[in-house]
Order: C-alpha cells, then sequence, then structure tokens
C-alpha cells in the first residue's frame, strides 16, 4: 500500500527494516536527501529540506546496524543520495544493540566493509538469531504474545489505508515518515514527567552508554566519514530530550548523555562533518511544547533543527 501511495494507519507489530527494503528499489528518483536514525527521527517532514527529494529511513528503535543497513540500499553509483542527515541517539553504539537488523544483513555488512568497521558478519548474524531465539523463550515474550491473542486474535492488530494524516495510532507515509497521534502539552509533560521519575533509571539504553562491541567503537566516525569520501554531505543531528529527563539522565551514574554528545561532537570536528541540535533541550533551542512524549519531537521542532546547518 505504501509502494502506491497510500498512507498506513494503526501501524504496529510489523518489520519496517523489511519495508524499507522493499520500498528502495522501487524509488526510481535518486534521493537528495536522505534521513536515517531511530524513531525519534521519524516525525521530520519532507517541508524541512525545500521541496528537495526526501527519504525518510529513520526506524523504530534503530540502532547502528540498522542505520549502516538502510544506508547499503542506496550504497550504489546513481542511488546514492545527495546528503545524509544522520540522528545519532547516545545508544546508537552501545553493546547489546537492537535485534531487528536481519532484513538488512546484507546491506549492513557490505557497508561495514566499505566503510572499515571491524566485524564478522557471519558471526554477528549467529549472535543474532541466537538472541531472536532467547527472546521467543523468555517469559515476558509469552505474556505478551498472550495478550495479542486475547486482545486482537490470531491477526494481530489491523492496520488501515487511510487519507488522513492522524488517527488513534500512528499513520506510515510512503516516504518512510511516521505521524504521529495528536497529544496535548500537558499529556506530553506528563509522559516526560512519568519516565523522568519511574523508567530512566531502569532504561538499559541510558545505562550501557559506556558499553561497546568492537563493530561499534567509533563506527559512527568511519561511517561518516567514509559517507564523505562518496561526495555525500552529511550532518549529524542530535534530537534533544524533554527537560526533566535530560536533567534526570545528567545526574545517573556513570557514563552519561552529556558525556556522549561531548564525545560526538569531537568524533563529528575530526571528520570534518557538522553537528547541528543537542540532547540538552535549552542548548537546541526547544521546550516542553515541542515534544510529544519524553524523547520524540513535532515534525516543526524537527525542521527548525535541520534548517541550522
Amino acid at each position: 500500500m505504501l509502494a502506491s501511495g497510500g498512507m498506513v494507519t494503526d501501524v504496529a507489530n510489523y518489520d519496517d527494516r523489511a519495508i524499507e527494503k522493499y520500498l528502495a528499489p522501487l524509488r526510481s528518483a535518486r534521493a537528495e536527501v536522505l534521513a536515517l536514525g531511530s524513531s525519534r527521527m521519524q516525525p521530520m517532514p519532507a517541508s524541512a529540506f525545500a521541496g528537495k527529494r526526501f527519504v525518510n529511513g529513520a526506524m523504530q528503535d534503530a540502532r547502528l546496524d540498522d542505520v549502516l543497513g538502510v544506508y547499503g540500499l542506496y550504497d550504489a553509483a546513481g542511488r546514492r543520495p545527495n546528503r545524509v542527515v544522520l540522528s545519532v541517539d547516545p545508544w546508537m553504539e552501545s553493546a547489546g544493540a537492537g535485534t531487528g537488523w536481519g532484513a538488512l544483513a546484507d546491506e549492513r555488512a557490505m557497508v561495514v566493509r566499505r566503510a572499515g568497521i571491524a566485524g564478522s558478519p557471519r558471526r554477528e548474524r549467529l549472535a543474532l538469531l541466537a538472541t531472536k531465539w532467547r527472546t521467543l523463550a523468555t517469559p515476558e515474550y509469552f505474556r505478551l504474545a498472550v495478550f495479542s491473542l486475547r486482545h486482537h486474535g490470531p491477526h494481530g492488530i489491523a492496520w488501515h489505508v487511510t487519507d488522513r494524516a492522524q488517527n488513534a495510532e500512528k499513520t506510515k507515509l510512503p516516504d518512510g515518515t511516521i505521524v504521529w497521534k495528536e497529544t496535548s502539552p500537558e499529556q506530553a509533560a506528563a509522559a516526560a514527567h512519568a519516565f523522568a521519575t519511574n523508567a530512566l533509571a531502569h532504561d538499559e539504553r541510558f545505562r550501557g552508554l559506556a558499553r561497546r562491541s568492537p563493530v561499534r567503537d567509533g563506527a559512527v566516525e568511519r561511517f561518516v566519514r567514509y559517507l564523505s569520501s562518496e561526495g555525500i554531505t552529511v550532518t549529524v543531528l542530535l534530537v534533544p530530550f524533554a527537560p526533566e529527563v535530560y536533567d534526570a539522565a545528567v545526574r545517573l551514574p556513570g557514563t552519561t548523555i552529556a558525556d556522549v554528545e561531548r564525545d560526538l561532537r569531537a568524533a563529528a570536528a575530526r571528520a570534518g562533518v557538522p553537528v547541528v541540535g543537542s540532547y540538552d533541550p535549552r542548548l537546541a533551542g526547544v521546550t516542553m511544547d515541542d515534544f510529544f512524549d519524553e524523547d520524540h519531537l513535532r515534525p516543526e521542532a524537527l525542521a527548525r533543527l535541520a534548517a541550522h546547518r
């Protein structure tokens, strides 16, 4: 449905890595701007790039492996974008990264090799498979499976083709953009407060920032250097967190998101790549009114960040 130009609503429990792999060959015109990153980049609107051909390749819970795989879909003569806007989350290089990149394993392996990033694709695929099987065996997975079966039946959550961009859940647009359900500033502030006071201290993404695996340590710098060597203009974008979340995160013990930002800025400077935005909302020039929740910015706020290049 996306390939035919439609919008899909109530999207959940789908493999957006496989969707990207399916859609990429169908895009006959080369993307002038390719956005890469996690769900924190998905609301980025095409209007932020003044009518240029825009593809949003950001995906839910994307880590470095996913980003490398998506870029690999376009890493060929005549298909490389003119510009890449790379949204780097603090945990992008962390060990124990996401397990969703299986659909893009070949493309990821190709970019790892071309960018000079250390790694063993065969061993990493086996580790990915083992992680998936371990997940299937957990009580939590069983509980969620039973919940889904009871509430949605054997076919899961039904998605629908829509001509409306707002809905009960989210709408996925043909360019890869996700349109979030509308939330009031009060709802967004409540979500940020609940996350900062209850969930943040137990969130492994924030607590494992110092852990690196060989394939990921310094890999962002190698990746942006590779993009630049291919004549691509690269912008690193740091999407801020809600003020209360940022303040709580920098008080956590060990390596914090402020430490990661400092190191990212140093790496980008070595690679000659500009950085826009900041994990600190005050430095980024955003307020709580610019957020959907604890860490997802509204499209107009993302567009303002992208314009500061």
